[in-house]
């Protein structure tokens, strides 16, 4: 299997991340794994990085295929973004075991899958406040507002070890906030909506 890993900087700015380093990613992937049965998709994400070195950027991929960088932003996206530099610097580098959906696709979702996930984001529109504790006891704020949709809000607090249990598959939302281990706060059946997607 060829090697889709990149060599990012510990002092890695989001310019370079997002305008050099995400379209040679994105090129590395499909042309190993070709993504086929998305035509018709524009799949759009847009991050608000604060900070020093932040800004805004826009990530448009058409069809599966073709990707475009938008420096400044992008106001159709289908997921909006926004946090700190330091913590998206933490969550590329995989500090912690983050790794938040920041922009740097991997192999591990397949076409159909990509597919599913891109018919349910259309319909999804609200905002999530998101508050993952790290096991030094800091907080890892995200903001992700879906459909550029204001309204509903939900805030959900977990511990990063649950965090990544989900993401692994060990763990799944509904026993998480069964047993405790996600609170939830604010509007329930936007919450249950965001339950079908994969961070």
């Amino acid at each position: 299997m060829a090697d889709l890993s990149i060599n990012i900087p510990e002092d890695i700015k989001p310019k370079p991340f997002f305008e050099e380093l995400v379209p040679q990613q994105f090129k590395a992937i499909t042309s190993a794994t070709p993504l086929v049965g998305l035509d018709g998709t524009v799949f759009s994400l847009h991050f608000d990085i604060e900070g020093p070195s932040g800004g805004s950027w826009g990530i448009v991929v058409t069809d599966g295929k073709n990707m475009e960088i938008k420096p400044g932003g992008y106001d159709k996206a289908l997921i909006t973004m926004k946090l700190k530099e330091s913590d998206w610097r933490d969550a590329i580098m995989g500090k912690a075991g983050m790794n938040i959906g920041l922009g740097m696709a991997g192999p591990s979702m397949d076409a159909a899958q990509a597919k599913a996930q891109f018919d349910t984001l259309k319909d999804i529109k609200g905002t999530l406040f998101t508050e993952i504790t790290k096991d030094d006891g800091s907080i890892f704020p995200v903001t992700i507002m879906f459909n550029k949709a204001k309204e509903p809000q939900t805030k959900i607090k977990m511990k990063m070890a649950d965090y990544l249990e989900m993401q692994s598959g060990k763990l799944d939302g509904p026993n998480a906030f069964m047993q405790g281990r996600i609170i939830i706060e604010g509007d329930m059946m936007f919450a249950m909506q965001l339950g079908q997607i994969r961070f």
